[in-house]
């Protein structure tokens, strides 16, 4: 991100700067990097604040508290205990999957995409835009794979940057590995 400036009042040569006093609102995720006479102005300079990033979603949680959304899949679902087929046959719960290795899934794939909104912030993809950098996480042919993405093909687990990518992938591997079922690929990694 770049840095921001600000320039305060005319401060005299002579005169040192903490005699002069300015009150400076500071841009909302930044802090202030520097402060310099340039030409007898005050100038201050500003930089993105570190985030801190989870390494695990109960990190999240704490990290966290209210994410954005109103939407849920309730824990406490049919979708991750057997279902007999009598059973099948009178609910119509859209919660309903086929096995528990698919729920687990769709829990991950729940979790990961908060995990990757934190990792992110308020940044999301052009993916008609060529030329815009993206870095992403795809399982192919039972393989996780990194990807720097300039095209059109969009994806879930995607990153502004390839440290993002990388730390998230490092973290969060084990929970992106349940994905697999979503993508047809059996426990064990046979498609």
């Amino acid at each position: 991100m770049p840095a921001f400036m600000a320039a305060t009042e005319y401060v005299p040569k002579n005169q040192k700067i903490m005699e002069k006093e300015t009150k400076i609102t500071v841009p909302d995720g930044c802090e202030i990097k520097k402060v310099e006479i340039v030409d007898g102005v005050a100038v201050v300079t500003f930089k993105e604040k570190e985030r801190e990033l989870p390494k695990s979603f109960e990190e999240f949680c704490e990290l966290f508290p209210k994410t954005k959304g109103e939407f849920y899949i309730n824990a406490n679902s049919s979708i991750l205990k057997d279902v007999s087929e009598d059973e099948r046959s009178k609910t119509t719960d859209a919660n309903l999957l086929p096995d528990c290795a698919t729920a687990e899934a769709v829990l991950a794939l729940c979790q990961l995409i908060q995990l990757r909104n934190a990792y992110n912030g308020d940044w999301i993809p052009n993916w008609k835009d060529q030329y815009e950098q993206k870095y992403t996480i795809e399982i192919e042919k039972c393989t996780l794979l990194e990807f720097q993405c300039q095209t059109y093909c969009s994806t879930i687990l995607y990153f502004k940057s390839e440290e993002l990518r990388d730390e998230f992938l490092r973290c969060f591997r084990p929970l992106i590995e349940k994905l697999k079922p979503l993508y047809g690929i059996k426990e064990g990694g046979e498609e």
